[in-house]
């Protein structure tokens, strides 16, 4: 009777290994790339005349965990991003002021920590939503031309660097594969408005 508990035992213990073996992955690193502008409707509510403000973000982020892993409904984001928007043409901030032709550019470097809520996050495909605080250091920088009354052309520059607090609100896609690695398509507001790609490793 004892041998053949023994035997049992040992018959079983391949297939409790796995289980036993399974790791839940609680950290993830990864790098999301975005388009990132700030749309004309609201730059419209400051300046009454503009070029079209648009760029890029590239994004390296630390993930973190619950307890099932990629699996688990809550995450959280700490990212460091930075950011580039210009455009070139017309300025003017109020209908009756010079017009003036020239360029601008406005670069930002933050750092944020986000929280994500998964619906059915068991799912190897599903949505999320989050919100998220930080800090960043934003330059803006201008320059351009216009002609006084007696044909002079006169040249200005704009030159401001300021700390910014800044507000995260993603909305995205993710797709889990085997817990390993995430790919994610995420659009939000993070001081400017972005769409684009991530992946991310686990471990």
């Amino acid at each position: 009777m004892k041998a053949i508990l023994i035997l049992l035992i040992i018959a079983l213990l391949p297939i409790s290994q796995p289980a036993a073996d399974s790791k839940v992955f609680l950290y993830g690193t990864g790098a999301r790339f975005s388009s990132f502008g700030i749309p004309s409707a609201l730059l419209d509510l400051a300046l009454y005349q503009h070029p079209k403000l648009t760029g890029t973000a590239m994004s390296f982020e630390l993930h973190t965990y619950g307890d099932k892993g990629p699996r688990s409904v809550f995450s959280g984001v700490y990212c460091l991003e930075y950011s580039r928007i210009s455009g070139e043409g017309y300025w003017r901030v109020e209908n009756y002021d010079t017009r003036i032709f020239g360029s601008g550019e406005i670069t930002q470097l933050n750092f944020t920590a986000s929280i994500l809520l998964h619906i059915f996050p068991s799912f190897p495909i599903h949505p999320y939503m989050g919100g998220g605080i930080g800090i960043g250091r934003m330059s803006i920088w201008a320059e351009g031309s216009h002609q006084d009354e007696l044909g002079t052309t006169i040249r200005e520059t704009f030159l401001k660097k300021i700390i910014v607090p800044v507000g995260h609100i993603p909305v995205g896609i993710v797709g889990n594969i085997n817990d390993k690695f995430l790919l994610r398509a995420e659009a939000g507001f993070k001081n400017g408005f972005y769409f684009g790609g991530s992946v991310v490793v686990n471990f």
